[in-house]
């Protein structure tokens, strides 16, 4: 199925479109059935999501949760690794907050299907990293916080200062 994705959501949406997970095997989360109707039509309504959270407790990017505007209902799941679900809501702004200890990144995989207050439709799906430090690959200028977000996209400068992973 191809997604159309409104312009503004591209430089977002564009690390997502790939919704499959890569280490010696692919496996793929069950993005089907996500629908996005709003190319063309002038809705207003957008998703942002982070692609890292850091939950340390102090404050700071520690939810996981997409950010979104103009939106009337969402349906927000995130996946571990195994693709067990570890969190799901229907409430807009809720999100996952753990806290676990790890001294690496740990890779989540979400799904996201919206209506917007236009009644139109945006579903996305992608991978997220819980951060308790900055591993040395990829380099930290990968990793969009929740706190980055400006009215253009993930384009502010994070105030998220977590040590490099040994």
């Amino acid at each position: 199925m191809k997604l159309i994705i409104p312009a503004l959501l591209i430089t977002t949406a564009v690390v997502f479109f790939n919704c499959s997970k890569s280490s010696d095997a692919v496996h793929h989360i069950n993005c089907d059935g996500l629908v996005t109707d709003t190319a063309g039509t002038g809705d207003n309504g957008r998703i942002f999501m982070p692609n890292a959270f850091s939950p340390n407790n102090d404050g700071l990017n520690d939810i996981c949760r997409p950010i979104t505007q103009n939106i009337d209902s969402i349906g927000f799941t995130l996946y571990d690794e195994n693709d067990a679900v570890v969190f799901t809501t229907n409430q807009l702004g809720q999100g996952w907050q753990t806290t676990f200890i790890s001294s690496t990144a740990k890779r989540y995989f979400y799904k996201i299907q919206t209506r917007t207050l236009a009644g139109k439709h945006i579903g996305m799906c992608g991978q997220v990293y819980g951060l308790t430090c900055f591993p040395v690959n990829p380099p930290k200028s990968f990793y969009y916080f929740e706190d980055m977000l400006t009215p253009g996209g993930f384009t502010g400068v994070t105030a998220e200062t977590l040590a490099t992973c040994q």
